[in-house]
């Protein structure tokens, strides 16, 4: 007994790795059948060929076949696309239409698949993939026909690792959801999110998230809606793109550019979180399109029932504050005034409607002073808006100063009075022009002779030089009044009285005095308008009291002017300074 029990034993051990052998060999065999492998092209016509509402494919593994599959490798040239009907309806040239909804599950690919022109009318859904290429050009994705009342979107992908997702010329009729994935890029180049008219009750938003993405690439696009909800991206990069609404609450770890975009109602960037030195997101295209985006409600602190939400506008002007940091960063001086003003204006509403809820003098002034502060120099960011500003007052107060002038001038009663006696009793008279101006020349000939007799007089009581200047200077003044009186004799035009000249005399002569008087008030209208803007800028600059003296009510008018200088002159001053400074 003892005997046939040890050889029992011995049998036993002996057969052990025999068996464990047999064991992992059938393991092996039940895990290679577990997995189905497929090549692409048999993948593409399980698709087509469904018959059912739904295609799944679970625990496949997708393997290049070089004799079959070489359509869905290569990079194809093709015309076709897709384009909207005049019924709205988007519509494709599809080479490739797949009828039931694709569900894949678990599915490994080595390389990239391609698919060009497919036509997926279920739209599709990819979970708990890994590695591989999946790229979509001039496709189209419906969205689930059976579940139209659900959140089901047009593509869906989640729980995928090392994925490569890139859309090219595709349009989608419903939402693009990917969840808790990690992806190395995602790709969407001149794409387009439709939302389909039997889905325009439901709210159909791009949505990502919890997801971890490498690269996210948006080119050429347009989206009803985007939001990328707590995701970690390395590098984000949008041109040239269109968004309906943007909803940003993720984080950048290394860069982010975003140009030329396109936003038609609101942007909100209010949780985001990116490097500021490698943010390049000029403010032009969001320019009133900041906002605080919720489920159902749009914060732009436009109205007095937004304006009264203190939560929500304290979280306004933190974005606009966070995107100032990024331009003072990155030294974009344009987008920093834009956005600065752009956060005074809300400011100043905020003002109106403290106004508005508790009136004081102080609530009111703070108002109208922003407002001021707006017009006159973009809240201190524009220096030449204020310059010019203040060429508007001056030319303000000298329209006033012509009506009220200060100084005598060829259209002051006196002058003019004078002048008109003058020419009356020229035509009235025998008198010549030069007994006109005889006393006047009298005059100055008595101040040359009494300056002559001084020289003369004091000739041995003064240095020598000066009756040498002295003389050359009454000669020069002599001869200029011997001149003047030549001159006078020529232009006499009337010899005699008005009514002894012949018809054609008198129509010479008139025009000849009509050019003269027209000269007279001619210049008259520009000496005033000299004046005028001399004591204008005279009283704007120094508060009104001027070298130059304002007479009558031009008293009042430019101690109100020096007022109104000095108030903007001062804005002026802190805006200039300001922006030497920055």
């Amino acid at each position: 007994m003892k005997v046939l029990l040890s050889y029992l034993f011995f049998l036993t051990f002996a057969a052990a790795p025999l068996l464990a052998k047999a064991q992992a060999a059938s393991a092996a065999q039940k895990d290679s059948t577990a997995r189905r492998v497929l090549s692409y092209a048999q993948f593409v016509k399980e698709m087509v060929e469904c018959t059912k509402d739904v295609y799944v494919l679970k625990n496949a593994e997708l393997v290049l076949d070089e004799n079959t599959d070489t359509a869905y490798t290569k990079l194809i040239k093709t015309e076709q696309g897709f384009d909207i009907q005049e019924n709205g309806e988007p519509r494709n040239y599809a080479t490739t239409v797949i009828k039931a909804r694709v569900e894949l599950s678990n599915i490994k690919i080595k390389r990239g698949i391609t698919f060009y022109n497919f036509q997926f009318q279920g739209g599709m859904d990819i979970r708990d993939s890994v590695a591989g290429q999946w790229e979509f050009r001039d496709c189209i994705f419906y969205p689930i026909k059976f579940r139209v009342d659900v959140a089901g979107g047009a593509i869906e992908v989640s729980s995928c690792i090392n994925l490569d997702l890139h859309f090219y010329r595709c349009i989608f009729t419903n939402k693009i959801q990917m969840y808790y994935c990690k992806l190395n890029e995602l790709v969407f180049r001149g794409c387009k999110l439709y939302i389909a008219p039997n889905l325009r009750q439901y709210r159909s938003v791009s949505l990502i998230f919890y997801s971890t993405i490498e690269t996210l690439n948006i080119d050429s696009s347009s989206f009803n809606s985007a939001g990328f909800a707590q995701n970690t991206f390395t590098n984000v990069n949008i041109q040239r793109s269109e968004f309906q609404i943007f909803d940003f609450t993720s984080t950048v770890q290394r860069s982010f550019e975003m140009d030329s975009c396109t936003f038609i109602k609101a942007t909100d960037f209010t949780s985001a979180q990116f490097p500021h030195r490698n943010a390049v997101l000029p403010f032009a295209q969001f320019a009133n399109k900041f906002a605080i985006q919720s489920d159902t409600i749009t914060y732009f602190a436009r109205n007095d029932t937004e304006l009264g939400n203190d939560k929500k506008y304290n979280r306004l002007i933190a974005l606009y504050t966070d995107f100032l940091a990024l331009y003072k960063t990155r030294g974009d001086q344009e987008s920093y005034n834009a956005c600065y003003i752009e956060m005074k204006q809300v400011h100043t509403r905020r003002a109106g409607y403290l106004y508005r809820k508790a009136p004081t003098l102080e609530t009111w002034f703070d108002w109208r002073i922003n407002q001021l502060l707006e017009v006159f120099s973009d809240y201190g960011t524009n220096s030449a808006k204020g310059l010019i500003y203040i060429f508007y007052v001056i030319i303000g107060f000298a329209a006033l100063y012509l009506i009220f002038p200060s100084e005598p001038d060829n259209l002051s009663r006196q002058t003019s009075f004078a002048f008109f006696d003058v020419v009356i009793g020229y035509f009235s008279t025998n008198t010549t022009l030069v007994n006109l101006r005889k006393h006047k020349r009298q005059r100055a000939l008595d101040d040359l002779h009494n300056f002559q007799t001084t020289l003369a007089v004091s000739r041995e009581d003064v240095p020598a030089f000066i009756a040498w200047l002295g003389q050359p200077l009454y000669g020069l003044n002599r001869a200029y009044l011997s001149a003047s009186a030549w001159l006078v004799e020529r232009f006499d035009i009337v010899p005699g009285r008005w009514q002894e000249l012949s018809k054609g005399r008198k129509l010479w002569t008139s025009a000849a005095v009509g050019a003269y008087m027209l000269g007279f008030l001619a210049w008259g209208v520009i000496m005033r308008f000299v004046n005028a803007f001399a004591l204008s800028i005279n009283a704007f600059v120094t508060l009104g009291y001027g070298e130059i003296q304002a007479r009558g009510v031009a008293r009042y008018l430019a101690v109100l002017e020096g007022a109104v200088g000095w108030f903007l002159l001062s804005i002026f001053s802190v805006t200039l300074i300001s922006q030497l400074l920055q």
